[in-house]
């Protein structure tokens, strides 16, 4: 008995053993995670269909670079916040007057410092010139003329017109362009005109900020090629990478102009022009993470295929999460009060959104195209980098990162308390100087820089000669019953020059 127990102990001994060793290693294979190889015709698809569809979302939004200004608004109540009196006048406006004319003021001053008595007859003939002008609105009855003047200063040394203009942005910029060398052709010699006013002044911000947005975005490209160029040290990556932003602008304009056209959201100039830099920004940024991580993968393995997975894998995350992150925080300004941050954030978000799909869908498809050439001259060959030993002591993440970010990553990790009090603590000092912010705003003028602009100059010399506020004076809405007293209550105001009721009995039943 004990010689037959002897043999079957050993032989049930022997038998657990090759069971117990070839499980350990059947285990760690199956969670290792093998790298990308697709098949041949899935490595021809994918990269295929990527491009084409990219390329045609390109054709399509290329041409609504010169069409969205037709469906974008740059009206006064596109700047102000809703809730502010001025933007429910605005709206009262529309009501009492259908008419979207501009005024302009123009001003003329004496040299000598006195409007002579001989010249006053061919002020006269000029403002009935004026009023057959090209752009000049037509005289409606019930109505103010289209022309007010000649109206002379109390001391005598200036003369002003109101006219009304009907057109705006660039056919207004023609139209004053041809009034003002018409005003100063027909002013009498040992005089100087001014066209100033709120349509002088759009006139010029549109000849001053006219293809900005294009200048804006070519800057744009040019310093992120430069930024590339000097990083990666690549002559076709920097196009790459440039062609993935301009790709996912295109996108996000299709995209927005037939959302504005449906009058689902509001495109202003300003939005506009900030989505151009912002989505080639955020596109440049994600691209970044990419191709540094496709680059790495190459040093550790031949197949391209499996680098770009090894790079997906690896940067996918990060990058969708700031994605997500600056979306949520463009969707904030929704609860904005005003008008124009309110239509920006979902303006923004959507550039952010292709920004995000262009960086992980075609920069991916363009980088397996051109492989290793992409970085020519200078290739990354596999096994020519020395990767960094990983131990035990390796802190996760950090998995073959070497010099100051491995030294940066270790210190955040062994002294997370101290690296978020000191973070904190740049953070508040940076922010210190925050309660002194003086954020009340700035004349209209002042955003027109430079010498010789005609709207600020003649501004200067309207304010001298008259009310400031001629050319533009603040609308009040009342009640029919009470306008008198409100007249009166406003004639004593201080800085108040004049105040004056136009009664149109059919525009005010309109508007009841």
């Amino acid at each position: 008995m004990t010689v037959s127990k002897d043999p079957a102990k050993k032989s049930t001994t022997a038998t657990k053993k090759p069971v117990a060793k070839t499980a350990k290693p059947a285990k760690k294979a199956a969670s290792a995670r093998p790298d990308w190889a697709p098949k041949t015709w899935v490595r021809i698809l994918i990269p295929t269909v990527l491009v084409v569809v990219w390329f045609a979302i390109a054709g399509l939004g290329g041409p609504t670079f010169g069409k969205i200004s037709e469906v974008s608004t740059n009206d006064q109540a596109g700047f102000l916040p809703a809730s502010t009196q001025s933007t429910e006048v605005n709206d009262w406006q529309s009501k009492f007057n259908e008419s979207t004319n501009i005024p302009a003021a123009v001003v003329i001053e004496s040299n000598s410092g006195a409007v002579a008595e001989g010249d006053k007859a061919q002020f006269e003939e000029l403002g009935t010139m004026m009023e057959s002008a090209a752009g000049v609105a037509p005289t409606v009855e019930g109505e103010l003329p289209s022309v007010l003047g000649p109206t002379y200063s109390e001391d005598g040394a200036a003369v002003q017109f109101l006219v009304f203009f009907e057109a705006s942005g660039e056919v207004l910029l023609e139209d004053i362009t041809l009034f003002r060398e018409m005003v100063k052709d027909e002013t009498p010699a040992g005089y100087t005109s001014y066209v100033a006013g709120p349509a002088g002044l759009l006139a010029d911000f549109v000849n001053g900020f006219g293809g900005i947005d294009g200048i804006l975005l070519l800057v744009a490209l040019l310093a992120v090629f430069v930024i590339l160029l000097i990083v990666y040290r690549s002559i076709l990556l920097p196009f790459l990478v440039l062609l993935t932003a301009i790709f996912a602008l295109s996108g996000s304009i299709l995209g927005i102009y037939y959302l504005a056209l449906n009058d689902i959201i509001k495109v202003s100039g300003q939005s506009q022009g900030i989505l151009s830099i912002l989505v080639i920004g955020a596109a440049t940024d994600y691209a970044l993470l990419l191709v540094s991580r496709f680059k790495e993968s190459l040093y550790e393995v031949q197949s391209k295929w499996a680098a770009i997975g090894r790079a997906l894998r690896g940067s996918f995350e990060p990058i969708f999460a700031s994605a997500a992150t600056v979306v949520l925080a463009l969707l904030a300004l929704l609860f904005s009060d005003l008008n124009s941050n309110k239509a920006l954030g979902p303006i923004a978000a959507f550039g952010i959104g292709f920004a995000f799909l262009a960086a992980v869908t075609f920069l991916p498809a363009l980088l397996v195209i051109f492989g290793r050439g992409a970085f020519w001259p200078f290739l990354p060959k596999f096994g020519q980098k020395k990767l960094e030993v990983t131990t035990k002591d390796t802190i996760p993440g950090l998995e073959g990162v070497r010099g100051l970010w491995k030294r940066v990553g270790n210190l955040v990790a062994r002294k997370p308390r101290t690296t978020w009090i000191v973070t904190l603590v740049v953070l508040l000092a940076a922010v210190a100087g925050l309660p002194g912010l003086k954020a009340s705003g700035i004349p209209q003028t002042a955003f027109l820089l430079g010498d010789n602009i005609e709207s600020v100059d003649g501004q200067e010399v309207l304010g001298k000669h008259f009310p400031a506020g001629a050319g533009s004076p603040a609308v009040i809405i009342a009640e029919e019953s009470t306008y008198k007293d409100v007249m009166a209550a406003t004639a004593e105001f201080d800085g108040v020059s004049s105040v004056e009721v136009q009664i149109n009995t059919d525009a005010t039943k309109k508007a009841v």
